[in-house]
């Protein structure tokens, strides 16, 4: 299950601040599924979705964007709830900049980079996704 949640965070990264869709996430680790041996059943789909959702860096939002309203599916039909109401996983903008390779970059150097710089790199980290 480590595998499958390592897996679908860095899918979540990659897809920057737009997040992405649950209904997207089963195709986007289908290929670390078969590695690890777990079908994505609904079993499967369920505990992947709480154990994402319960990191506090992995939001579950409904709309397309960050800073859309939380979604709190309930605990019964939840990836089935969340999958009909167009739910997206999305990660804090400090994940999502580790992801990219930005630590504490502000804080640990005296030069600051610039919004190009930044999109960038963006667009590097998010280059290996084919819906981009």
């Amino acid at each position: 299950m480590d595998t499958l949640v390592a897996a679908a965070l860095e899918e979540v990264c990659a897809r920057l601040s737009r997040g992405l869709p649950v209904t997207d996430l089963w195709a986007a680790i289908s290929g670390a599924s078969e590695v690890a041996g777990l079908p994505l059943d609904p079993a499967v789909k369920h505990v992947l979705l709480a154990r994402l959702t319960a990191l506090p860096v992995i939001s579950l939002v409904e709309g397309e964007r960050e800073g859309a309203p939380c979604f709190h599916p309930a605990e019964k039909d939840s990836v089935e709830e969340a999958e009909r109401r167009g739910a997206q996983l999305v990660a804090t903008a400090a994940f999502r900049d580790n992801f990219l390779g930005i630590y504490d970059h502000n804080r640990c150097s005296d030069s600051k980079m610039s919004a190009n710089q930044k999109k960038t790199l963006e667009c590097i980290g998010a280059s290996r996704c084919a819906s981009l």
